[in-house]
């Protein structure tokens, strides 16, 4: 059953999921920004269907003032998810940027677009959050834990990143069972200069 979107606040922030939106849940307030409606997409997979639902919605453009997006970049450089989403936005005559965390305005309305990690590489929010917390001395045991392991698994879908985030949260007292729990535990370290690209993102875009 398809969810019921409807935009409720000038500045929309989609992300892929409950993870994601727990995660900018706990930036968005240690930046001290407000008025930012964020919508889980279900999905990396589901920003073609969903966000329409949202779009299509009523006095979405009477309402909606900035509109950003949040996407892992996955296996792939950063363009190919950049571009999944600049499709979306030109099925709906939306701005389209001419690059990741590029902003553009047209009509009175702000959009960008954020690849993780860092708008180029491969890779995925997860990794953001493990370089947030490389200094933490049990780091040193993750990355023994999962060289000692990685030569007697199957290889196929594995994802390291997420790997590592599982073992290094499962060091905390008590355990955190996701990214975007621990971003609201103050595990991360926001002032961390690794996190500066995505704040003046948000910043940009909806300050």
């Amino acid at each position: 059953m398809a969810k019921n979107r409807k935009a409720e606040k000038p500045n929309i922030l989609a992300v892929e999921g409950k993870d994601e939106c727990n995660f900018f849940t706990a930036l968005i307030e240690h930046m001290h920004l407000a008025n930012i409606q964020i919508e889980d997409m279900g999905g990396k997979e589901k920003f073609r269907s969903e966000f329409p639902l949202l779009a299509q919605s009523e006095k979405f453009y009477d309402i909606v003032k900035n509109i950003g997006f949040v996407r892992d970049a996955e296996e792939k450089e950063a363009t190919a998810a950049f571009q999944s989403i600049c499709g979306i936005l030109n099925a709906y005559k939306l701005p389209v940027p001419q690059e990741p965390n590029a902003l553009i305005g047209q009509d009175g309305r702000k959009v960008a677009i954020f690849i993780m990690p860092n708008n180029k590489d491969s890779g995925m929010l997860e990794d953001l959050c493990i370089e947030s917390r490389k200094a933490d001395p049990v780091w040193y045991c993750v990355e023994a834990f999962v060289k000692c392991y990685n030569p007697l698994i199957e290889k196929d879908k594995y994802n390291i990143s997420k790997a590592k985030m599982a073992a290094f949260l499962s060091t905390r007292v008590p355990i955190v069972n996701s990214l975007g729990i621990a971003a609201q535990d103050h595990v991360w370290d926001f002032d961390n200069p690794c996190f500066n690209s995505v704040k003046d993102f948000l910043t940009n875009l909806f300050g």
